[in-house]
């Protein structure tokens, strides 16, 4: 039975993994590296056939909102879970709970395929997020109890990475599913949680518990000492979904209406984004809180670009602007907490900020849909990098306020 103490401030030497057969550790470590894609997925299957399903349920009111739920729904359950995880994980069985959360992602996923009134699609879509969120925070600890020192270090980063591929990936067969078999097509690709689950079953033989130990004396973590990075991931997340909720929209506007080119713009940002996450590093190290300024500037430049080019090209050549920026985001904030909150505070500060961002994401429709309804969306696209730019130049002040920016944000 392998136990981890999620509040130990230093991590352990040994590796439980060590000890099982060859065979059943590569099996393990491929189920944990590869199990951010599911989550992924929640995303993929749907944002290259916005458009699609903007034409199914027209009768809904306003059908370009209604399409952005179909989104933004799995992101608010991913919201909710990252509230919730830290106390369900602390209390339960991770490998039963591993198991129980892929066996529900996949049923709900595959709904996707099924003909169903729109709340049902939209219900579907809430419980798919949440038991995306639960399977990620279980498989996460599965990795840290089965795994120590400098190697479970470098396994989560590659987890991140073949995640980041796999959202390119699968963006891009999204696409091409929807254009050549419709807009539920790409659900089937929710087969693969359930391959992880079964390949999950076979390679966890035994138990694996999570213990917690009491937090320290005047460690209790406290929400209100991270809510400037919580309002700031807050806002940054409402920009960084623009290239998938808003840009179908803006293509339609252009003329473009193929699935398989409207997949390529999130594909693009995404891809993007991998290449700047890999010299965050080096960026954030050097620059500290000027890292968001620069980030949100460049997303408030391609974003305002976006809005005004006439052309695809010059659409495409935006997203790779925006996506640098976007690119640094997730790490910045991660990272911030890391720097701010003590060892005990860490797990809970992450998750909160991790619910932030899914928080962002289910806001992005409802607060762009004012602004789209008066303006439209190219307006839109310029009012939101008006407003990151704006953001940018808040945050330089402040850093400037506080000297250099290790302090403040």
């Amino acid at each position: 039975m392998a136990t981890i103490s999620v509040l130990a401030q230093d991590p352990p030497v040994t590796s439980p993994a060590a000890e099982l057969p060859a065979w059943r550790r590569i099996l393990i470590i491929v189920i944990l590296l590869t199990g951010g894609i599911k989550s992924a997925l929640a995303f993929t299957t749907v944002v290259p056939a916005l458009q699609l399903i903007a034409q199914e349920y027209s009768g809904t009111g306003d059908s370009v909102l209604s399409a952005q739920f179909v989104v933004t729904l799995a992101p608010i359950g991913m919201a909710l879970a990252g509230l919730l995880a830290g106390a369900i994980v602390s209390s339960s069985n991770l490998r039963g709970m591993m198991f129980g959360s892929l066996a529900v992602c996949t049923m709900a996923g595959l709904l996707q395929l099924v003909p169903m009134n729109y709340y049902a699609l939209l219900a579907s879509r809430f419980v798919l997020g949440f038991s995306a969120v639960l399977a990620d925070v279980a498989m996460t600890s599965i990795l840290a109890a089965q795994f120590g020192g400098a190697f479970r270090s470098k396994l989560i980063g590659y987890r991140q990475a073949i995640s980041s591929i796999g959202t390119v990936s699968t963006m891009l067969l999204a696409g091409w599913l929807a254009q050549t078999y419709g807009w539920r097509a790409p659900g089937i690709m929710f087969l693969l949680p359930g391959v992880m689950l079964a390949a999950a079953i076979f390679a966890f033989n035994k138990p694996i518990t999570l213990e917690r130990q009491a937090a320290a004396a005047g460690e209790r973590f406290s929400i209100w000492q991270l809510w400037p990075l919580l309002l700031l991931s807050l806002v940054m997340s409402i920009g960084h979904t623009m290239p998938s909720f808003q840009m179908p929209f803006l293509l339609r506007e252009n003329g473009i209406t193929s699935a398989v080119l409207v997949s390529r713009v999130p594909a693009l940002s995404s891809a993007i984004s991998i290449l700047a996450a890999f010299a965050f590093g080096f960026v954030y190290a050097r620059l500290g809180a000027w890292t968001l300024v620069i980030s949100a500037t460049l997303m408030g430049i391609g974003f305002i670009g976006a809005g005004l080019v006439p052309s695809y090209e010059l659409v495409l050549l935006c997203v790779v602007i925006e996506g640098v920026g976007a690119g640094w985001t997730m790490p910045f904030f991660l990272n911030r907490v890391l720097d701010k909150a003590s060892p005990a505070q860490r797990n809970y500060g992450i998750g909160i900020v991790q619910s932030s961002l899914f928080l962002g994401h289910f806001l992005n429709p409802i607060l762009t849909a004012p602004i789209r309804l008066n303006f439209g969306i190219h307006g839109t696209f310029v009012a939101v990098g008006s407003a990151l730019v704006t953001v940018a130049v808040l945050i330089a002040a402040w850093t400037m306020a506080t000297r250099g920016g290790r302090r403040g944000i």
